[in-house]
Order: structure tokens, then C-alpha cells, then sequence
């Protein structure tokens, strides 16, 4: 577009002949040239002025070229215009509603219901939970995506939150490098989703015993614990919404890197609006999952930090978890007393 805008600029005074001029009059080396009873008239800030008016009418404005490439044959489009507008406003309206909902959820749950507590085993005992891999692929996956997060969101609420105070040399590097700094950690990220997907998928199918759980929804209302296997139907849908929100970030976001010519304009624009409606939700998704992962239910980030818990919080959340293991005989061998610190 930037190239046709240049390309016009000489013919800003072929407008004020008005309407008898004729397209084929023109010489193909002029290069592009528009309708002439749509032609901007004036000097080059005029043209550019009339053709970034939001007013501007819908229908398809264009016009030809002496390049081999068509796309360079129009100046602008209703389309176009329809995704300027979307990610100029309306993503920031999405993300922005999303985000608050996820935050006020939190604290409307935390001042409802504070957080979860259980009785600690009176013997210290603890049963494994999470193995050294699973744990490395989790965080690997958590941090990229908080810097995923991070970085989108500067580029999407940057202008109005930063650039206004830090200006616009400021604003230009940060946004550069967040561009940068996304498209890189896009990869590790892909990467940890998808061997989420290959460690955690056989404990995330849904069972009957799930319908249960989703009808008291997880006890909440009633403040009594629902019994649950090793995840709960809460854990396993988030797990869902993460990898599959992940997938489709994940490769809407390395399509997005392509040159347009590769995708062509239209899918560009499904690309990036797919994508930005997908993180909006994985960030409010996130939010909700890092609270009840910590703070929410007590006892919680121990499973993902150190990999295992206290037995009686496994018997409070996941009872037919750990029936199972006892099933199974693998309680006494996971089941580990902690060892008190020397007074």
C-alpha cells in the first residue's frame, strides 16, 4: 500500500482536470492511477489524509498498475478497513472486558470463599504427584506464555499506555523488541504445549465421574469437596482450553510470521483476529488457573513446585486418586514421611 501511496503522489495534479480525463489516456509508465471521480485531489499530506478518513465510502477503491503484482492495483479496501478497525479498537475492548471479568471472578471467589484449606497429615506423610519432567515442561510453558502475554499486551494497549507518556522513541524500541521478544518465545511455547498434550492427556479425558463434579460445580456453592481423580473436571478443562487455545495460537501465530504475499490478505486477517481472540481468553483463562493453582486452594503449588503434596491434601481434593494408588500398591512407595528441621 505504502509503495501505490508514492506512486500516486505525482498524480495529485492529474485530479484537478476533473472527470473528462480517461483511464486509457494515461501511459502504463505513470504507474498506478485511480478512478478519476474518485481521486483524491491536492498534495501528497491531502492524499494521504483522505485516504486514512474513517468516513471514507465502502465500496473498493482502485485503480491500475504497470507492476505484474495485483495486489499493487488498489489502494484500499472495505475488508481492509474492517480489520484496521478491529485491531486498532475492538481488540483492546476484548482483551481489556476479558481480563477484568477474570480479575473480578478471582476476588468475588477469594472474598466468597477464601482459600481452601485441609488438615495436614499428622504423621508428615506426602505422595508424589508430579515427576522432575512434568514440572520442567509446566513452568517452561507458564513462563513463555507469561512473556507471550506480556509482550501482546504491550503491543495491543501500548499507544495508549505508553507511548502518550514515554514517547514515541520509547514506545518504537519497546514495541520492536516485544515484537521480537513474542515471535521468538512463540516456538517455546508451541513446544511446551505440545508435550503437555503427549504427558497429561491420559489423566485429562472426562469420565462420568466428571459429570458429578460439573453439577456441584467442583463444590463451590456448597463449600463441601466433590470427590475427584488425579484432576478434577476443572483442572481437565483448563488443560483443554490450554492446549488447544495453544495449538491454535501456536500456528495461527508462525502463519502470521509468513510474508502476506505467502497467506494473502484475507487469510491474514482471520489469522490475527483468530488470534487475538484466542490469547484474550487464554489470559483470562490463566488468571483463574494460576489463582486456585496458589492462593485458591492451599496446598496446591506445592504439587508443581516440589512435585509432591501432603497426603491428606490428596485425600481431601483427589480421593479416588489416591484409592487408586492404594489399589495398585503404589501408595507406600510414593508416600514419603518429611523429615522435621533440627531445632
Amino acid at each position: 500500500m505504502a509503495m501505490g501511496l508514492l506512486l500516486l503522489a505525482p498524480l495529485s495534479a492529474l485530479a484537478q482536470q476533473g472527470d473528462e480525463a480517461q483511464p486509457e489516456a494515461f501511459p502504463q509508465e505513470r504507474g498506478v492511477y485511480l478512478v478519476p471521480d474518485r481521486a483524491p485531489s491536492g498534495d501528497l499530506d491531502t492524499l494521504f489524509r483522505e485516504l486514512s478518513d474513517r468516513e471514507m465510502p465502502d465500496e473498493r477503491l482502485e485503480g491500475f498498475t504497470s507492476y505484474q503484482n495485483p495486489a499493487l492495483g488498489f489502494v484500499t479496501a472495505a475488508d481492509n478497513r474492517i480489520w484496521r478497525d478491529f485491531r486498532t479498537y475492538w481488540s483492546k475492548w476484548i482483551h481489556a472486558i476479558l481480563i477484568v471479568l477474570a480479575v473480578a471472578a478471582v476476588l468475588g471467589l477469594y472474598l466468597w470463599r477464601g482459600s481452601q484449606g485441609y488438615e495436614r497429615d499428622a504423621r508428615g506423610r506426602r505422595v508424589a504427584r508430579f515427576r522432575f519432567l512434568d514440572r520442567v515442561v509446566h513452568w517452561t510453558t507458564a513462563i513463555s506464555f507469561v512473556l507471550l502475554a506480556l509482550t501482546g499486551l504491550t503491543l495491543v494497549f501500548g499507544r495508549q499506555l505508553i507511548q502518550s507518556w514515554a514517547g514515541d522513541a520509547v514506545f518504537g524500541a519497546l514495541a520492536q523488541g516485544s515484537l521480537l521478544v513474542h515471535n521468538q518465545i512463540g516456538f517455546a511455547f508451541l513446544l511446551g504445549i505440545l508435550a503437555m498434550a503427549g504427558l497429561w492427556v491420559q489423566d485429562n479425558l472426562f469420565s462420568r465421574v466428571d459429570r458429578e463434579w460439573l453439577r456441584q460445580a467442583g463444590g463451590i456453592p456448597s463449600g463441601r469437596h466433590v470427590p475427584a481423580e488425579k484432576f478434577n473436571a476443572g483442572q481437565k478443562l483448563i488443560f483443554w482450553i490450554a492446549v488447544l487455545g495453544g495449538l491454535a495460537m501456536g500456528v495461527s501465530g508462525i502463519l502470521l510470521m509468513l510474508p502476506i504475499s505467502t497467506i494473502g490478505v484475507g487469510w491474514m486477517h482471520l489469522l490475527h483476529g483468530g488470534h487475538t481472540i484466542v490469547a484474550a481468553l487464554l489470559i483470562a483463562t490463566i488468571i483463574g488457573h494460576a489463582y486456585l493453582g496458589s492462593v485458591g486452594v492451599s496446598g496446591s503449588f506445592d504439587a508443581m513446585w516440589k512435585g509432591d503434596v501432603d497426603r491428606e491434601w490428596a485425600r481431601t481434593h483427589h480421593p479416588l486418586w489416591i484409592e487408586r494408588l492404594e489399589r495398585e500398591g503404589d501408595a507406600a512407595a510414593d508416600e514419603r514421611p518429611r523429615p522435621e528441621p533440627a531445632e
